[in-house]
């Protein structure tokens, strides 16, 4: 998993390495033997939480999914992207990013 927060984010310190989750703009996750974890459950999580962009490189369906801007607790429906494509961080992040759907799935060799 990679994060990206705010600079301040030691503010916002919980208990032992836990966090608040308004510190963090986006979340990216790679998948291994417990996919359905970052599809499901972590999902769920990153959008109760306003965790404003989650990225899935999903390498058991060999794409790439966006979700962001969560409401009431959920996300909409994300955007899917496929190999040869790039995924364009959103503007709501704070930064200009494109990342490569190959490389997210299959490391940069």
């Amino acid at each position: 998993m990679a994060v990206l927060q705010h600079a301040d984010f030691r503010d916002a310190l919980v208990q032992k390495n836990c966090y608040a989750p308004n510190v963090f703009r986006l979340v990216v996750e790679v998948t291994s033997s417990n996919w359905s974890d970052d599809l499901g459950p972590k999902v769920e999580s990153y959008a109760e939480a306003g965790v404003p962009v989650y990225i899935v490189a999903d390498r058991k369906h060999d794409a790439v999914l966006l979700y962001q801007d969560p409401a009431d607790g959920k996300y909409p429906a994300p955007q899917r992207y496929k190999r040869g494509q790039s995924v364009p961080v959103p503007d709501s992040v704070g930064i200009t990013l494109e990342l490569s759907v190959d490389t997210l799935l299959d490391g940069d060799d």
